[in-house]
């Protein structure tokens, strides 16, 4: 791969024990050459896109740069970081499951992180997919869920646990019907209900400006896809699914707290069945692996888990995931559990963009 190098200006870093030099350049200035190495360097996801960055800056305002490791002429691995609002962390990337570097070779991606590691400025860093690294610590409580559809429907529905399975059969008996779509009305249900779950969650929701966004820049290209499953005439669950190529992600759900399961699973069964023909692959999504309801959900669905790991320098925070929060954030949890649904709603908005 030959790819012409990022101009000298910025934070440079040129260590004996360092093979290349490092650029840390706002990502206005190099937005350009970020979208050449998605194109070239293997390992690109939905979290490397444009447009997942576009989202992420329209909506939260974000400070994002762009690392680069170059040889020569070469650049030889890559990495985009928002820059955390209150604890001026750079993570890559807020707000996303993974995205880890991308890299030319092998160890490019390592010899990145020793730059950064390096460099003149002191600074701490967030990574997220990538891990293992001499100097940085690791974190690995975290799984990312796949589930394989390139290949018959009947041997993705052999792959349900049986209670996936009873579930189904019992969905089957009640008055449920699903819909889809990516219109505004359809977003609106999604959201009554994501703020109803975030709040029972006792976690702030992201605010509604986020979901419109989403909309605006994924469904004009029909890259997004609402789901509700309706209970008695009720909205009972519902799924948000984006489509990066032959992967399509499942980003956002949520569902009454009065609700049975029953709606969930039909919910996820139809979706399957409706891109198992046009896909390679569902991603679940990242779970904390002792986030046991979650992890049994996704485990029954016939999916696989991946180990994600987080790399932090120079050190992890005592609180890496939302999914089990201790000490004082779970106290605030449990006070946010019994705000009204307006009072979190407004709270997000204001909040929800210092919490990556």
């Amino acid at each position: 791969m030959a790819m012409a190098a990022a101009a000298d200006a910025g934070n440079e870093t040129d260590n004996g024990e360092i093979s290349g030099r490092l650029n840390l350049r706002p990502f206005r200035e190099v937005r350009t050459l970020w979208l050449d190495l998605t194109r070239a360097l293997p390992g690109a996801a939905l979290y490397h896109r444009d447009s997942w960055i576009e989202l992420l800056s329209r909506s939260y305002g974000l400070s994002l740069w762009l690392a680069t490791l170059h040889q020569g002429d070469r650049v030889t691995a890559g990495c985009v970081f928002a820059r955390a609002s209150l604890s001026r962390r750079f993570v890559a990337l807020s707000f996303s499951d993974s995205c880890p570097p991308l890299a030319a070779e092998p160890d490019a991606a390592r010899q990145l992180l020793t730059a950064l590691a390096a460099g003149k400025v002191r600074r701490s860093y967030e990574i997220r997919g990538f891990g293992r690294v001499p100097g940085w610590e690791t974190v690995e409580c975290f799984v990312d869920w796949q589930l394989s559809l390139d290949r018959p429907l009947k041997r993705i529905e052999s792959g349900l646990a049986n209670n996936f399975r009873r579930n189904l059969r019992r969905a089957a008996h009640q008055a449920i019907t699903i819909e889809r779509g990516c219109g505004p009305d359809v977003l609106r249900r999604f959201y009554a209900l994501q703020l109803e779950s975030r709040r029972r969650l006792g976690l702030p929701p992201q605010p509604w400006r986020f979901f419109k966004c989403a909309q605006e820049i994924f469904g004009a290209d029909g890259n997004m896809e609402v789901w509700i499953a309706r209970e008695n005439g009720e909205d009972a669950a519902s799924a948000v699914f984006l489509r990066d190529g032959e992967v399509v992600y499942y980003k956002w759900g949520a569902r009454r707290s009065i609700s049975r399961s029953f709606a969930n699973h039909l919910l996820f069964w139809n979706a399957i069945e409706e891109f198992a023909p046009r896909a390679r692959m569902l991603d679940l999504g990242r779970a904390d692996v002792r986030n046991s309801g979650l992890m049994r959900f996704k485990s029954e669905l016939g999916a696989v888990s991946v180990a994600l790991p987080c790399c932090f320098y120079p050190r992890a925070p005592a609180q890496v995931s939302a999914e089990v929060l201790t000490g004082t954030r779970a106290t605030l949890a449990k006070i946010w559990s019994r705000l009204p649904v307006s009072a979190t709603r407004m709270a997000g908005a204001m909040l929800y963009r210092f919490l990556s």
